[in-house]
This record gives C-alpha cells, structure tokens and sequence, in this order.
C-alpha cells in the first residue's frame, strides 16, 4: 500500500496561479491597445457587478468573482509591462494616449459606482444583523424568568446575553 507523501507547502499553489499571465505586444501602440482592451473588459465585469449589487441578485454577483479575478489579474499584469517600459511608451501615437486617459476615466467612474454600491450593501447588511441581534435581546428578555429569595416571580431588567456571537 503506498503512502501519500505529506503536503509541503511547496506544492500550496495561490488560487490565481492558473491565470495566465498577458504578455503585451513588443509594438508599444499595440501594447497600449492591448492595455485598453483589458481595461474594458474589467470594467465590463464591473458594470456586470454593479447590476447583480443593485437588483440584489446575489447568485449572479458571487458567480462574477472568478472573472473579476481573472480580468483583475491581468489587467495587474498589463500594467507591470507598461511600467516596465515606460520609456518607450513616451513615443506612442498621442491619439492613443488621449483614448487611454479617457479609458481611464470611464473605468475610474465604473469603479466609484462599484465601491459606493458595495458600501450600500455593507452598510444594510449591519442594519440587518442589528435587527436581528435587538430581536434575539427582546426575546430573550422578554421570555427570562426569575425568582426572588422569597420564590415570588421578579422581573428581569438586567442585560441578557443570548449566546451568539455578535462579531460574526
């Protein structure tokens, strides 16, 4: 019978390990073209966000993740190479540094949107659990017996504590 060897961590690989990783074209127009395509592809996954977060559509909003990963992953490696050479993008066509800026813009915009909508989301998920913990306090108040020395029913207003976690 053969033994597993035990797990070093070694052969632990990230989870975005299997995104491979864009190499931008040697021609800096293409590169900044290259670079614009996967700007508007993240920022399509967050336009496609933003609709999950504000129709509520949980399902849809969680089964973007990967992708944002991956368009995310890439639009971080995108940027590496540009940075990398920086220099020669000084060069590129003006127009192309113009439509980038505006790029740029648009993406930035799509990006406030999506924070701002997280935020709403966050903040009603609070509201939410205090509802909830005030409830479970009410109850449990209101359902505490106790007795005096002399065996007579007291009523309880001491705090409760109801056993949850409260941080989760």
């Amino acid at each position: 019978m053969a033994t597993k060897k035990p797990m070093s961590m070694d052969t632990l690989k990230p989870e975005t390990e299997h995104i491979r990783k864009i190499i931008l074209s040697g021609d800096p127009n293409k590169a900044m073209q290259q670079m614009m395509n996967t700007i508007d592809m993240l920022r399509g996954v967050y336009v496609e966000e933003n609709e999950a977060l504000y129709s509520a559509d949980t399902k849809r909003f969680l089964g973007l993740q990967e992708k944002k990963l991956k368009a995310a992953r890439h639009y971080q490696y995108g940027a590496e190479q540009l940075l990398e050479r920086k220099d020669e993008l000084q060069h590129i066509d003006i127009a192309l540094k113009k439509q980038l800026a505006e790029k740029q813009e648009e993406f930035s915009g799509v990006m406030s949107e999506n924070l701002k909508a997280i935020d709403r989301l966050r903040r009603g998920v609070y509201r939410l659990n205090d509802r909830i913990m005030t409830s479970a306090r009410e109850s449990a108040r209101k359902n505490n017996v106790n007795y005096s020395a002399k065996g007579e029913l007291n009523k309880n207003e001491r705090p409760v504590s109801i056993g949850l976690s409260e941080s989760a």
